[in-house]
This record gives C-alpha cells, structure tokens and sequence, in this order.
C-alpha cells in the first residue's frame, strides 16, 4: 500500500505588549548573552536556506525545555479528524515525528515559533477524509486541517488545546521572559509576552511521489483546505511545473503537494518569510496607532521628545525590514511569482508601504506638534521672565526710595566727577534719581501689557 508524507508546518508569532516593544528597540542588547544562550540551527530548511543564499543569518535558535506531553497520546485521546460517514481517522497510528523551535531577530525583537508536526499515511487511507462536509458552519469542524490545528493554536479565548500544545506555548512563554530579562536587562510582566489567538499559519506539505499527477486526489486534497478555511477563498487550482508542484495559498491553511522531496527546502522558507512579513509589518501599523493613542491622552513636550525617538527607530526598522524582504526576493529569483502572488493576496506590500509613509508623515507631526508646543513654552517662559524682572525692579524702587528719604540736598556729599555731569546742580541730581525709576516702571508695566495681549493673541 504506497504511502504519502504529510508536514503540518505552523509558524506562530509571539506577541510583544506595545509599550514593552517601543522600550526594547530603543535599548541596547546584550549580544554576547544571547549567543551564550542560543543553540545551532536544528532547522535543514532554515539552514540550507541561510547556506544558500546568507538571507536570516541573523536570526538566533533559542533553546525550549524539554515537552513531556506526548502529542501522540493527544492525538488518540481527543483528536480524530472524521469523513462524512462519521469513521474516525486513527492519527496517532500515523504519525512519525514532531518538533518545535523558537526562533528570535533581534534586529526586530521579534520571536517566532515553528511546529511541525509529520505522518505517513496510505494514500487509500487518506483519501477516505478527503470528503469532509459534515456541517455548512466549519467554524467547529473535524476535518482534516481544522483537528491538526486544534492540537495547538487556541482560535477563541474558550478553545481547548491538546496537552501537548498547551505545554509547548507556557514553555515558550516562560522562556522568552526568562531571555529578553538577560539580554535587555528589563522585568517581564506576564501580560508582557503572549502567543495571539487564531494567529498561527499552517501549511500541509505533502510529499506525493506517486500521485501528484492523479487530479482525483489533487483535487480533493485542495478542496478538503478550502472547506477548512472560516473564509472561502478563491478555490483555483493552479499547477505549477507542469504537474511536479501543486501551490494553493489560502488564508489559515496552504496546500502545497510536491513530486520531489528536495522542492521541500523550497517552499519552507517562501511560508516562513510571509508569515513573517505580514505579523511584523500589522505590527509596525498597530504600533503607530498606539503611539498617536498616547499622545492624543497627554502631548506634553517630553512625551513628544520621547515619541520622536522612538519614531526615528521606526523608520530605521521599517526601513531594514525593506531590505530584509528585498533580499529574501532576490534568493528566491525561480519562484519569485509564487511569493509575489501569495503576498498580494495578504497585502503585505501595501502594508509595508502604508507603514514606511506613515511613520514618515508622523515623524514630520511631530515636529511641527514639538515647534508649536516650543513656541508656546518660549512664550510662557518670556512672560516668567517679564514677572521676575519686575518684582525685581519693584525691590529696587523700594531700596531707592529708602536711599531718598535718607538724603536732601544739604546733606547729600556726591562725588565731584558725577554732579559735574548734572551742571554742578544738586538739585538735577535728585531728581533723576526720583524720576528714573519712574520711568523704568512705566516701561515694565508696558512691556507686560504687550505680552500679555500677544499671549490672548
């Protein structure tokens, strides 16, 4: 009985709590940590991929706890995928191997999570639930795709996870609190770091040697992906290759059916850098909108001081990010239609230019928002200064006028050099010093005024 090779390939991104992430990328990171602290690449797809082409050679492995749960005993206990004749489909009897590893960019302080989860099943087997159409409403259907998936994404804050999935993400959780307080020197929260619901990506990758030409079960299987979506997709087949690969990118869950086991390290990365685009480029959105929240609450000079630089490292990061993706498309030059098409459908270009103008038109609001609050402070700092310098001189009309009363001309003894100046006349002498201070005091009230109604102004 021949046998087909199924790869369930999930990539889950970690969520950062905004304010935590805006703290983190302006903090200098403790590189030498986390090379202590990281492992070698276990990944062949990654590994080869970054051989090849040197494109996430920055990004680090991190090291998970060991799982006890066993995923197998989930799989007899809890999850069994169903056909329309409602006979259950034995997985545990099926599956050959899975794995997680976690993976940080500290170029964007950014965690990401792969699951892979492998069977072997006779095709005879497998084309029995390929049928699936047991409910008009798939919000909480057991097919194929949707049980693997409960095994380890929570698509609702009520879902339940197997065991296995649930030990998993509170191991990973854990540990990257654990990591970002060594490397960043920063106290983690729990509600700092947290795993998104129904944010995991899944691609079944189905190495079918001796049937990928059958369309009967081509088409099923793509079929049976679509059914599996919450929203219907477009359900073209398109053969790619002449019939050696089968690509159907959805929503949730992507088909990829290949005739050769080598087209596996192909379209590893394509999945993993688009999940990786599209999580991290909302993310930047989301994180500017926060930003513009913060300063509608308070727009005092030393937020606005603040959000400025952390503006310009968004653009800095924004920009990389740029780059990144470029470079990724230059390595894939042979499938770049495949990517390209795939990241239409989710819009991550748009979402990455929306992004890159944005943070630019904001880094120039709050400039303009930073002048006009100056102003206003020059303003307020003028009329301080104004005060002071009246009460100062009010004090010194009174110590004046304290000399006067203490002095007349016939006993007043001036210096010959200064009532020269006055035409030898006593008499001139006291009466500047009476009238000038008048003088000033007028001049002072006067300027006051003048500020004042250019503040109302």
């Amino acid at each position: 009985m021949s046998q087909v090779t199924l790869s369930f390939f999930g990539v889950q991104p970690i969520h950062i709590e905004s304010d935590l992430y805006l703290e983190l990328i302006s903090k200098k990171i403790n590189l030498q940590k986390l090379r202590e602290i990281s492992v070698p690449n276990s990944s062949k797809w990654l590994d080869r991929f970054i051989y090849n082409y040197d494109v996430y050679e920055d990004i680090y492995e991190i090291q998970l706890p060991n799982i006890e749960a066993d995923l197998k005993k989930d799989f007899y206990r809890s999850f069994h995928p169903i056909n329309n004749q409602h006979i259950t489909l034995e997985l545990s009897k099926y599956l050959t191997s899975n794995s997680v590893t976690l993976y940080f960019d500290p170029r964007f302080v950014y965690f990401i999570l792969i699951y892979q989860i492998n069977f072997e099943i006779p095709v005879e087997v497998l084309e029995n639930f390929l049928d699936y159409k047991a409910h008009q409403d798939n919000d909480n259907n057991q097919d194929l795709y949707n049980t693997i998936r409960d095994v380890f994404v929570k698509d609702s804050k009520n879902h339940k996870m197997g065991a296995w999935g649930i030990e998993v993400q509170r191991k990973t959780l854990e540990t990257i609190k654990h990591m970002l307080n060594e490397i960043y020197s920063v106290n983690i929260l729990d509600k700092d770091v947290s795993i998104p619901v129904s944010s995991c990506n899944i691609s079944n990758i189905v190495l079918a040697k001796e049937h990928i030409n059958n369309n009967n079960f081509v088409k099923k299987l793509i079929n049976l992906n679509i059914f599996a979506e919450k929203l219907t997709p477009n359900n073209e087949i398109v053969p790619l290759y002449n019939g050696t690969v089968y690509f159907s990118f959805h929503g949730r869950f992507h088909t990829i059916i290949l005739k050769n086991e080598s087209d596996l390290y192909r379209f590893q990365p394509l999945q993993f850098h688009i999940q990786y685009m599209w999580f991290l480029v909302e993310r930047y959105n989301k994180i500017m909108s926060r930003i513009n929240s913060n300063l509608m609450e308070a727009d005092s000079r030393n937020n606005i001081q603040k959000y400025t630089s952390v503006i310009h490292t968004m653009i800095n990061k924004i920009e990389f990010l740029r780059l990144h993706d470029m470079n990724f498309k230059h390595a894939i030059e042979i499938d770049i239609d495949i990517y390209e098409g795939n990241e239409k459908k989710w819009s991550i270009s748009k979402l990455l230019d929306s992004a890159k103008e944005y943070v630019t038109f904001f880094k120039d609001y709050l400039e303009r928002l930073f002048n006009q609050k100056n102003a206003l402070f020059q303003k307020k700092l003028n009329f301080i200064l104004v005060a002071i310098s009246f009460m100062q001189l009010l004090a010194l009309v009174s110590v004046w006028n304290d000399y006067l009363s203490t002095v007349n001309a016939s006993n007043l003894n001036v210096d010959k050099r200064i009532i020269h100046i006055f035409g030898n006349d006593v008499s001139s002498l006291l009466n500047f010093n009476i009238y000038v201070p008048l003088v000033l005091l007028i001049l002072m009230i006067g300027t006051s005024l003048y500020l004042w109604k250019s503040k109302r102004e």
